[in-house]
């Protein structure tokens, strides 16, 4: 058998509302209430939700001048060094030859001074005569008066030539002419021991002051001059060392 189905009275549906109602009010009024508390927001308040974020202003950057002038800096000394540093190498020492035991070389010989005068080398010479001159020079002597040389031939003392000193060039002689090679003792006799040689003493034992002009000459063909003349001035004081009683003239051909 089949129930009817019954629907709630009237007087219950508006119970129901009435405290429905009631219910309702109470809602509202605290939604009110609780919106009066709350802080108000400005209108021109933007929501971070739904706003666009603002870009962030760039920092500004000042440009660094460097100053006009630089800062001094005032010089350091370099630290003394420390105690403990080793010390700097010695300079290096030249290298010692090595000794050896061989001799030292000899001596080499030095010539013996003679009373002969300058020494040199005689050289052939060019001149207009067969016998040209060769000057060596005048030193101080205050026992004699002299001119002394020797005569070369190619170099070789050359024996059997006339030599004079006169006052002028081809003149007489002053002294006796000396033929070269002789004695300056035995003025006649040949003196093997001065090849060459000859020896004109103008004043024997002392000092004269003077022109003299010295030359070789060729007696079988007239004395006839065959050389150059050299002029000779002699002094009369023999202390001064400038001075010259004692010349040396060589005749070369």
């Amino acid at each position: 058998m089949t129930r009817s189905l019954r629907f709630p009275r009237l007087p219950t549906i508006l119970f129901f509302l009435a405290i429905f109602g009631a219910l309702l009010a109470c809602r509202t009024i605290d939604l009110i209430t609780n919106v009066s508390n709350e802080p108000r927001i400005a209108s021109n308040a933007v929501d971070h939700a739904t706003a666009s974020p603002r870009p962030r202003p760039r920092p500004s950057l000042t440009p660094f001048l460097p100053s006009q002038q630089p800062p001094e800096i005032a010089p350091t000394e370099p630290p003394p060094p420390s105690p403990t540093d080793p010390p700097p190498p010695p300079p290096p020492q030249p290298q010692q030859p090595e000794v050896t035991d061989a001799p030292p070389p000899p001596p080499r010989p030095q010539p013996t001074p003679t009373d002969s005068g300058p020494t040199v080398t005689p050289e052939p010479t060019r001149c207009p005569k067969t016998y040209c001159v060769v000057y060596r020079g005048c030193q101080p002597d205050a026992g004699n008066t002299v001119i002394e040389g020797y005569v070369y031939k190619n170099g070789v003392p050359e024996n059997g030539v006339t030599v004079r000193v006169a006052l002028e060039q081809g003149a007489y002689p002053l002294v006796d002419d000396f033929v070269s090679g002789n004695s300056a003792i035995n003025p006649g006799q040949p003196d093997p021991n001065t090849p060459g040689h000859y020896f004109l003493q103008i004043v024997p034992g002392a000092p004269r002051e003077g022109n003299w002009w010295v030359f070789a000459v060729d007696v079988p063909n007239g004395t006839k001059q065959i050389s150059e003349a050299q002029l000779i001035h002699t002094h009369d004081d023999p202390f001064n060392p400038g001075n010259c009683q004692h010349a040396f003239v060589d005749f070369v051909r």
